[in-house]
């Protein structure tokens, strides 16, 4: 028998052994193999699924955020391949079985290279973490309540926001809340790091919020008191936090804010093109005593802001460059923003066609205004 054979049939024995689901498939992602893990988790034999493409969506794989994974974007395969990246720690996605169940999974991907190099296909393996994605579901449903915020109805201001966590609860916070007749105060921050320990942090910043109630008014006063506030409770974690806060005016026209060293705003207004709001100060957390500065801006009828954390920024693309601020501001200007909820989405998929990775590796919160008076 021929000894290349004997090695490939000895592979499969022991791919099927494995404990996790394991697919291959080509650069068109056909599928070439499926192991008995897979099978067994899936219901779908492999005389069903081999010559098929994954994008064929006989899985109908999505992602937490509810993404539908069988198409190109958003799919991990596809990624794998065309960025050359392997997976830097396990994907969560759930998949429908052949009987109709639900199946949240933990994915890993890796391009399949041939003797030179050229990337021919790739690898999924995957296992079911059904008891496992329980208390993390419990865990989002919990931060989801603490971060709701239902706002009034306002002809004069909308407010939209759009969260995608790299894990299922993450460490970007937001809150936005009428504080009076014709004001609304507006807090997004991020805390370092990301999952349960960055996520258990966001609810500290949630119970300072009720703590810093008096100073709504008051940018630099209420970073000041949320300041000291994380500093005490996170003692010797080292743990910090970016943030701005911001003061709206309706009858006014003015904005009011202070920032914690987090990515400056933009401000669009027609016809003058978008200003950056400068967010720059000592970040929450770091130390003690910290005195912030409160910028006032005007706005205008039709005019609209944009918030957002810094995994909007940090992205690199395939020659190693990282998107920043002014790659960012015009990402935004070729897609036209124009602060709606329909283009935040657009937002985050121009930003997963922009990077090299296989999923974004920070949270990424956006957070729009817009003006109507």
């Amino acid at each position: 028998m021929d000894l290349s054979l004997v090695t490939l049939e000895f592979l499969a024995m022991v791919i099927d052994s494995l404990a996790d689901g394991v697919y291959v498939a080509n650069i068109e992602r056909e599928i070439l193999f499926w192991n008995k893990t897979a099978e067994k988790l899936t219901g779908w034999q492999a005389n069903e699924v081999i010559g098929r493409t994954c994008y064929d969506n006989f899985l109908q794989h999505v992602d937490k955020d509810g993404h539908k994974l069988c198409g190109k974007e958003y799919c991990p395969l596809h990624r794998s391949i065309k960025t050359g990246q392997a997976s830097k720690k396990p994907i969560f996605v759930f998949a429908t079985s052949k009987d109709g169940w639900r199946i949240p999974m933990q994915v890993s991907v890796s391009p399949l290279r041939d003797a030179d190099g050229k990337i021919i296909g790739a690898v999924e393996v995957f296992r079911d973490m059904t008891q496992a994605i329980k208390d993390l579901e419990r865990a989002k449903i919990i931060q989801d309540n603490i971060m709701n915020a239902p706002m009034q109805e306002d002809p004069r201001i909308s407010f939209h926001a759009y969260q995608a966590p790299v894990e299922f609860v993450g460490g970007d916070f937001y809150r936005v809340e009428r504080i009076g007749p014709d004001k609304y105060g507006l807090l997004i921050a991020d805390v370092m790091g990301h999952g349960v320990a960055s996520a258990l942090y966001t609810m500290q910043l949630r119970s300072l919020w009720e703590d810093s109630r008096l100073m709504l008014d008051d940018p630099a006063a209420f970073l000041t008191r949320v300041n000291q506030g994380l500093r005490i409770l996170i003692g010797k974690e080292h743990h910090f936090a970016t943030a701005i806060y911001v003061v709206i005016d309706l009858e006014t026209k003015v904005i009011t804010y202070a920032g914690a060293g987090h990515p400056s705003p933009f401000l669009f207004q027609p016809g003058e093109g978008a200003r950056i709001l400068d967010a720059s100060g000592s970040p929450l957390g770091m130390m003690a005593q910290v005195a912030y500065q409160n910028i006032t801006v005007s706005f205008h009828a039709g005019d609209h802001l944009l918030f957002y954390t810094d995994g909007a920024v940090e992205e690199m693309n395939s020659d190693g460059e990282c998107l920043r601020e002014e790659g960012f501001l015009e990402l935004l200007k070729s897609i036209r923003f124009d602060g709606s909820q329909e283009h935040l989405s657009k937002v985050q998929l121009a930003l997963l066609r922009y990077s090299n990775a296989l999923r974004f590796s920070d949270d990424l919160t956006l957070l729009s205004v817009q003006f109507n008076i």
